[in-house]
Order: C-alpha cells, then structure tokens, then sequence
C-alpha cells in the first residue's frame, strides 16, 4: 500500500522538533486545534485554514511562505515505516542513519559491478 505524506505537517512536524517540542504541546501554545493537524497527518485534509495558518506562522515565527503547499510524495510501505522510525531519532542519529544508508548503497554498486 502506497502512504502519502503531506508537505505541510512534515513542515510543522520539522519546526517543532528544531524547538525541542512536539505537535501536541504546539497545539496547546499555538492555540491551534490538534485534531486539524492530525486531519492533515492522517489525509482527511490536505491544508489548515488561512487563520490557522497565521497563527502557525505567529507562533514559529516564520512568514506564510513556509507553508507553501507543495505536491504530496508516495510512499511505499517500507519508505513511510522508515521515516516514522528516523524522526524519532536525534539529528546525530539520524545523520547516522544516513550514512549508513550510503554505506549500503555503495556496497550494492559494487557487488553489482557499478563503481
């Protein structure tokens, strides 16, 4: 099954983890209806209102600009489940992650006779 991300909650997920909090506790500080953004996680919506939306903006202190929509990208099972896992982990680890995932690739040219 093919899982879609929307680029506007992955924006907001990616704010307040730089602020060391989570949707929850924006939500509450915001004023901002968490049911809206778990609407926008889950697909239900593919955007949050013009009022919401400047009060994320207000709140992150970012202009509307960054929350520009952009074209939701597909997913397939093992992507989305990867993603769920990696934004758990601290940026180091997450840099980890990802050196890792390098690591692996290269090793799959080589095996694979591409250099």
């Amino acid at each position: 099954m093919v899982k879609f991300m929307n680029p506007l909650y992955e924006k907001i997920e990616a704010l307040c983890r730089e602020r060391g909090i989570n949707v929850t506790q924006m939500c509450r500080e915001a004023k901002v209806s968490r049911g809206s953004l778990t609407d926008l996680k889950m697909g239900r919506k593919q955007n949050l209102s013009l009022p919401t939306l400047c009060r994320l903006a207000a709140y992150f202190q970012v202009s509307m600009d960054d929350f520009s929509q952009q074209k939701m990208v597909p997913l397939d099972d093992f992507t989305y489940a990867l993603y769920q896992e990696a934004s758990a982990l601290t940026p180091e680890n997450q840099q980890k992650l990802l050196e890792l995932a390098r690591f692996f690739q290269e090793q799959q040219r080589k095996e694979e006779g591409n250099p």
